[in-house]
This record gives C-alpha cells, structure tokens and sequence, in this order.
C-alpha cells in the first residue's frame, strides 16, 4: 500500500478574481493529487498580475509556504503552472532546513509522477522517460546561467571555455535521441500490427475522452472485459485493445481504451505518447466518450477535440458518446436540445454503463458507420 504523502498547492490568480472561483479551478489539480496518493493539506492562493520570476509567488508567500511546512510535515509543493527550473530550485531551498527531502513539484512533474505509478509496459516506461527528459530539458536553458559555471578546458570538456550547461544538453540530446530510436522499434512493430490487421480486413475502434469520462467502463461493457476501473486520473497509460462482436455485420472489429486527456498538456508530452496512440491515429471509427453530468464538459470536449487534431487523427467518422447520463441531475430537456444543436455533427449517443440505457442504440450506430 502506498504512503500518503502531506501535500501544499500553491496557485497564483488574477487580483480580481475571486478565492471562490480559484478553489473551484484548482479541482482538477487536487484530484490529481489524489491519484498519486497524496492528501491535499493546504491551498496556497497567491493574488498577483503575474507570477514572481524568483519564486512564483513573491517572498511573503513564500514565509508562509515555509512556516506551513515546518508545521504541517509537508513532503511535496505543487505549483499549478509549468514554471522554470529556477522556481522550483529557489523555493526548495527555503523549504530544506525544515524538510531536507521537500520535493517541489510544477503541474507536469505531478503528471509525470502518477504516470511512473502507472506504468505497466517497457513502452509506457519508455515514453515516460522521454516525457521526464523533455520537461526537464527545457529547464536547462533557463537554470543553466544561474546555477553553471564557466570551464576553462580539461577533463570532460571539449576544448577551451566549453561550458557545464552545454555538456548538459550535449548528453541530454543524446539520450532523448536514445529513446527515441527505442521507442521507434516498438512503434514500428505496432505499426505492423495495425496495418496487417487493415490488410485482413479487420476494422478498429478507439475509445477516446478526458481523462475520468468513463472509457474504461465503456471498454469493459463492450469487450466482456475486466480492465480495472477506479475513481482516478490516468489510470490507463497502455493501450488496451479487445474484440467487439457486431451482430447486424456478422463480424468482429478490434476496440481500444486510451489514456486520459487532460487541459494544458505540453506538446513534448502529447508527442511521447505518439506510441500509444497510434491505435486512435488509425482508428477507422473514433468513440469520444464525455461525462454529461461534469459541470465543465464543454470545455473538456474542446480538450479532447484539440489534442486529436494535434495528434493528426485519421478518421473522419467520430460519435461523441454521453455517458453517466443516470448521474445527470439538472434540466435534461434543456441540455439535450444544447447538445443536439451544437453537437449533431458527430451523432450524439445517450448512454449510462452503469444501467446499460442507450448501449443497443450505441451499438447500431457504431455499425452503421463502419458501413457508411
């Protein structure tokens, strides 16, 4: 069983805005938090126009971030932001008279970690690794003047006034370069499997979403099978693919469940996980599955919507799949008519797992579209 780690949020917010409204936006960081066992102990929300270049949020702040973690026994800070290397360094050296082993965290390095925790497969390991070596690369640029000396020439320079940052990112280059040519091998092998499945004929599914949507469960539903479902952000890294049985074409297609998208994700990240998505890339039906009852489903729609595009999906033919929609509590009629307006491109389907309500109607349409 995993250790519950004591952890601190610290956000910055605009002047005007509202405690109220900023504790609502930190939801999302705070069940992260939650997916990687760690307890939220305090919120440190820091009104400014921009953040601090030292410390993120100005030395006040900071007194009273070092306060609550001598009091508390915080063992992580996470920042809400992607922020410079130097941030982060700054802020652990206040922190580590009172804790030596403080870690302070941005919002990716979060990601990155409850990712580690996840990782099943040599490939998912892989990508994280790489993922790990992009966000911390970038970071060389900006602590590197800081914290790095100048070399006059000697061992393990080349040549006079080469310096410590540039030998840095000299090895980082090589070793993203490293993992990179060993994920291409496994990359091109699941290639292979996807284009001598298109050469038999074999249709293929992927179940895309936010993170949290419910894919999992769709998966299961679908397959008949027992992929672990829990209340958590990213609890599926690998792709999983099983079979699905349509009965009007009298024939299988292949089905896969993917990871979780979520809002601000670094382009270097989103390119690591290439190898996973693969299956979605060549998709030939796309089955994006959204949470009817999140507050913040619209938003999270474009999310998803974003990052597809990113990714250069391939197929053209996608359902946006409503699911939870027994948990929805609200104007049903007034929603569905929003939705029917907005939406009707990618052929609303109304589904609850939990019930089996809209699964047949699901099922036709899936069918229908792999004829069209």
């Amino acid at each position: 069983m995993s250790i519950i780690k004591k952890v601190v949020i610290v956000d910055v917010i605009n002047p005007y805005q509202k405690i109220e409204e900023a504790t609502k936006n930190l939801k999302e960081l705070k069940s992260l938090v939650s997916t990687y066992h760690g307890i939220d102990i305090v919120d440190i929300i820091q009104h400014r126009t921009r953040p601090d270049k030292a410390t993120f949020i100005g030395s006040g702040k900071v007194a009273e971030l070092v306060g609550i973690v001598k009091k508390q026994k915080i063992d992580i800070v996470v920042v809400n932001a992607i922020v410079n290397q130097s941030v982060l360094f700054n802020l652990t050296q206040y922190l580590w008279n009172d804790n030596p082993k403080i870690q302070v965290w941005d919002r990716i390095d979060l990601i990155l970690n409850i990712f580690d925790k996840h990782a099943q497969t040599a490939e998912a390991k892989l990508q994280i690794e790489l993922a790990r070596m992009y966000h911390m690369g970038s970071r060389i640029y900006g602590l590197g003047l800081t914290y790095f000396s100048r070399q006059s020439g000697g061992i393990g320079t080349k040549g006079q006034g080469e310096t410590n940052i540039e030998l840095m990112k000299r090895h980082w280059r090589n070793q993203i370069k490293i993992k990179k040519d060993e994920l291409k091998k496994l990359s091109i092998q699941h290639q292979l499997q996807i284009e001598r499945r298109k050469s038999n004929n074999i249709q293929s599914i992927s179940i895309v979403g936010y993170t949290n949507a419910g894919k999992t469960s769709l998966f299961n539903y679908l397959t008949k099978r027992k992929k672990i479902v829990e209340n958590a952000l990213f609890v599926t890294l690998d792709s999983v693919t099983g079979k699905l049985y349509l009965p009007i074409l009298k024939k299988e297609v292949t089905i896969t469940d993917t990871i979780g998208f979520i809002k601000d994700l670094p382009a270097s990240l989103i390119e690591s996980f290439k190898s996973t998505l693969l299956e979605s890339i060549n998709a030939d039906l796309i089955l994006h599955v959204i949470d009817i009852k999140d507050p913040e489903m619209d938003q999270k729609i474009s999310v998803v919507s974003k990052i597809l595009r990113e990714l250069k999906v391939h197929s053209k033919k996608i359902i946006y799949v409503f699911n939870k929609i027994d948990a929805f509590s609200g104007n049903g009629e007034a929603l569905l008519k929003k939705i029917n307006d907005i939406y009707a491109p990618y052929l609303p389907q109304y589904i609850s797992v939990t019930t089996d309500y809209g699964i047949k109607k699901l099922l036709t349409q899936i069918e229908k579209q792999l004829t069209a």
